[in-house]
């Protein structure tokens, strides 16, 4: 591998927070998380951890997290790099610092290529959701009783911060050209990229104007439930529950 590959992998794993299983310590493998009593026993320490009220709002909280880790880093990646740092479900595990530990001999690196990238992009992104993101989201919601919409629009979410904050920066017309066509291609894409009947994400995806218009939440993501507010917000900054008790409070 060159240095040059070198360093963005290096550069991916630092800004997402992604460290090999040596080096930090592993609360539960993602594959262990598709099994009915493991994923009940985690949420339950995670609820303890948390101070959550409810193995619901545990599962909410583990999801905004689990997507910054896995979806964020990949959809970043390939804006940035037009490349991809694979995370296979069978090569993650959740750190106890909230971190992503992986296995990384089981983590390659994939590049995009001029002219095929559309089939690229759709290979990766089916694999990631279909077979990584869906099952866990599927056992977080089956344990905890959490809305699917909860779990996907937390998802939903992270991808819009990715590609605010690039665009937000001074970039290329290419890499611009990469975050207008990989978000529309999100937003277009049916079901089947997800191994569901519909896009699950579809309504949530906002970009440029339409996030400046409209930035609230459809659903909440039950932060505000948590007994110790760890951020200091209060409320999310885009919580339709917080807006709405901020316009009565006027």
């Amino acid at each position: 591998m060159n240095s040059s590959r070198t360093n963005e992998i290096l550069l991916i794993k630092k800004k997402f927070h992604i460290y090999d299983a040596s080096q930090v310590a592993e609360v539960m493998t993602v594959t262990d998380l598709l099994e009915e009593e493991k994923c009940r026993l985690f949420l339950q320490k995670q609820m303890q951890q948390l101070q959550a009220p409810s193995l619901s709002v545990t599962a909410s909280m583990f999801s905004k997290r689990y997507a910054y880790l896995v979806v964020a880093s990949t959809l970043y990646s390939m804006v940035e790099f037009n490349g991809v740092f694979v995370l296979p479900l069978k090569a993650c595990s959740f750190s106890t610092k909230q971190t992503l530990s992986i296995q990384e001999y089981l983590c390659q690196w994939n590049q995009g290529m001029d002219g095929t990238r559309e089939q690229w992009r759709e290979k990766l992104l089916q694999e990631l959701f279909s077979n990584h993101i869906t099952p866990v989201w599927n056992m977080l919601k089956k344990i905890s009783g959490i809305s699917s919409a909860i779990l996907w629009e937390n998802l939903a979410v992270r991808i819009n911060s990715v590609y605010r904050k690039v665009l937000e920066q001074e970039v290329t017309s290419i890499k611009k050209q990469r975050v207008d066509s990989d978000f529309h291609y999100l937003k277009g894409a049916s079901g089947e990229l997800f191994d569901l009947l519909e896009n699950p994400i579809s309504r949530f995806l906002k970009i440029g104007e339409e996030l400046h218009i409209h930035p609230d939440r459809q659903t909440c993501c039950l932060y505000y439930q948590l007994k110790e507010d760890m951020e200091g917000i209060g409320y999310c900054t885009n919580c339709p529950i917080g807006r709405k008790r901020k316009r009565r409070e006027k």
